[in-house]
């Protein structure tokens, strides 16, 4: 069954490149298994890193639609055509990392639903967001973060310290969170720009993680915390100046190493929100380089919105940037975005 799935893509994917494609409807009825393993060939196929993409052309980013980010099918950046670029989107921010395949080990004692409750074909990415400069202290850590679904899309998050930055080269320094702090005056006009697509732009969802299990079982009554916090064990650690690039520390990190504790904070602390330690991250492969994990691989952003509609009480102590709007993106800007 796994060699026919695997010749199905072969057979969809271009045959001038050696990765395959990871968004099609073909694609997506795979098992979550499947789905993992093409995934990680495809990180596997050229794991030399890409280049930081030079501060000049950064300037790029405000001349694409923030929609696909919310809203796009599939593991793979999509495709987009318009008057001044052709092609798959390009990534401006968290441009050189490192992949990994993760479990999330769950605890048990909490009454969250769907992949909360364990789940197995994951893949991690940790990341810094912008190229950082190794005279100074200063590094922007985070990790995107996928678990595969059987014959349906995967689930998302995206989770930092603080847009602004660390004081330290030590990745492991601090927490992560899916609700990150708002950053100063130098990350406005990207926070801006973020906020034609959602309101939301400091939070990622985490309803869709309920909703369904690791099978693509769908569930009556999903159940999800408001956020979520990474929690370094103290056992992965390094230096808090600069030695060598983040991904010469990262990819000494040994198979089996526990990534992050998760701790999920029921509701918003205004409302009596309490946090508990439900999970754990662990990675179940080798942490490696990827060519293609830094140039395609894709981590959509949930909506905060969609947490916000099932939970309205929640809204007045989520923060918002720009002005805000309904949930989604505008017609006239998905138009130009291709399968959308």
């Amino acid at each position: 069954m796994k060699l026919i799935s695997l010749l199905v893509v072969l057979a969809m994917s271009k045959t001038s490149r050696a990765w395959l494609e990871v968004s099609s409807e073909e694609y997506l009825k795979l098992t979550a298994a499947e789905k993992n393993e093409i995934i990680f060939e495809n990180c596997m196929e050229d794991t030399t890193a890409a280049d930081w993409i030079p501060a000049l052309e950064m300037v790029g980013i405000f001349l694409e639609s923030m929609c696909p980010t919310v809203r796009a099918q599939g593991d793979e950046l999509p495709l987009q055509e318009g008057i001044l670029f052709h092609g798959y989107r390009r990534k401006y921010g968290h441009t050189v990392g490192t992949v990994a395949q993760v479990q999330w080990q769950d605890l048990g004692g909490h009454t969250y639903t769907g992949l909360f409750q364990g789940a197995y074909q994951g893949i991690a990415r940790l990341s810094l967001a912008f190229k950082p400069d190794t005279t100074k202290l200063n590094t922007t850590p985070g990790m995107g973060l996928k678990f595969l679904r059987d014959g349906m899309d995967s689930a998302n998050l995206v989770a930092m310290y603080s847009i602004d930055g660390q004081e330290s080269w030590n990745f492991f320094k601090n927490d992560f969170s899916n609700h990150i702090p708002t950053g100063g005056p130098a990350v406005l006009p990207i926070l801006l720009k973020f906020s034609e697509a959602t309101s939301y732009v400091d939070q990622v969802a985490l309803s869709d993680w309920a909703k369904y299990d690791e099978a693509g079982n769908p569930i009556s009554d999903a159940v999800f915390p408001y956020s979520l916090r990474f929690h370094p064990t103290g056992d992965i650690f390094f230096s808090e100046t600069y030695v060598r690039p983040h991904t010469e520390d990262l990819v000494t990190i040994p198979n089996g190493s526990t990534l992050y504790e998760v701790y999920a904070m029921n509701k918003p602390v205004e409302l009596g929100g309490t946090e508990l330690h439900i999970a754990d991250l662990v990675m179940v492969s080798d942490m490696i380089t990827s060519m293609w994990g830094d140039q395609h691989l894709f981590f959509r952003h949930q909506d905060m919105m969609d947490d916000l509609d099932i939970h309205p009480d929640w809204k007045e102590y989520t923060e918002t940037i720009g002005v805000e709007h309904d949930t989604g993106c505008p017609v006239k800007k998905m138009m130009d975005i291709k399968g959308l």
